[in-house]
């Protein structure tokens, strides 16, 4: 109880107590890779950047837990269901919570897709976001929105961008005036058929400096990936794999963080074309 108390206050201490809980990189693709996840592709995309949507064909659906620091007070929860429509894009839902009954983030997001041509992907999605603080404070609820792209500019080399912007800026959170403007700017680059290297980097407009984050996934063999990453500000470096059964995918990863530990991330992912 007492090493869960100190490292919940050393956490709130190096993050700040402002609502960017929900704004982590989620899927266990992007945990392994050193967060990084601007060009992520695939039902995840929904969290990470709607643009990723675009190409996904039929519907996807899937869950996501982040056991962070090994304490269930500073836990991720998300879910998410995407589909598919010729013609149109792709729309998708997604429902995700950080915290515990005491205090806790929560977002309903709506996303949606469209591919313009070979080069450019473009996302949007619109969210309402809940702040629950408990002990008699009042909730709060605000209204934000995630704008995405992605350009696969040779055969090789994928750009993507992200930025998040709440609504109404005034909205006040425990000790900050205003929801975070968050940008982030990276690329992937498939060296060979097996394996990819990405890079990112994050600006938050209540943070200091910008967070660096880089990583790789070599495939050993058709259905499994192996992957490795690292994050500067906060310093983790990470690892975990990625196995296809079936339609089911599973992606599992590991962080490790010099003063605060280990985190466990899993996610699954089923597929129907």
């Amino acid at each position: 109880m007492k090493r869960s108390i100190l490292i919940l206050i050393i956490y709130l201490l190096i993050n700040r107590c402002h609502a960017t809980g929900l704004l982590k990189p989620h899927g266990g693709r992007a945990a392994a890779m050193g967060r990084t996840s601007v060009c992520e592709q695939g039902l995840w995309a929904l969290s990470n950047n709607p643009a990723g949507l675009a190409g996904l064909q039929g519907w996807q659906c899937g869950l996501y837990y982040e056991n962070q620091w090994m304490l269930k007070e500073t836990a991720h929860k998300s879910g998410g269901l995407a589909r598919a429509f010729d013609g149109v894009g792709c729309f998708g839902l997604t429902v995700t919570q950080f915290g515990w009954s005491g205090q806790s983030e929560n977002l309903l997001g709506l996303a949606y897709a469209r591919s313009f041509g070979p080069y450019l992907a473009v996302g949007l999605r619109a969210d309402c976001w809940w702040l629950h603080l408990g002990e008699g404070y009042p909730d709060r609820l605000a209204p934000c929105f995630m704008l995405g792209a992605q350009s696969q500019v040779t055969e090789k080399l994928m750009l993507g961008a992200t930025l998040f912007n709440p609504l109404n800026t005034r909205w006040k959170t425990l000790n900050e005036d205003a929801l975070p403007v968050v940008m982030r700017i990276g690329c992937a680059y498939r060296f060979t058929e097996d394996f990819v290297g990405q890079c990112e980097v994050e600006k938050d407009s209540q943070a200091q400096g910008v967070s660096i984050g880089g990583g790789f996934e070599y495939t050993l063999f058709d259905r499994f990936q192996l992957r490795a990453g690292a994050q500067h500000n906060p310093n983790v470096i990470s690892f975990g794999a990625g196995y296809t059964i079936g339609s089911l995918h599973v992606d599992v990863a590991a962080q490790m963080h010099q003063m605060l530990g280990t985190s466990i991330q899993i996610g699954l992912t089923f597929v129907r074309p």
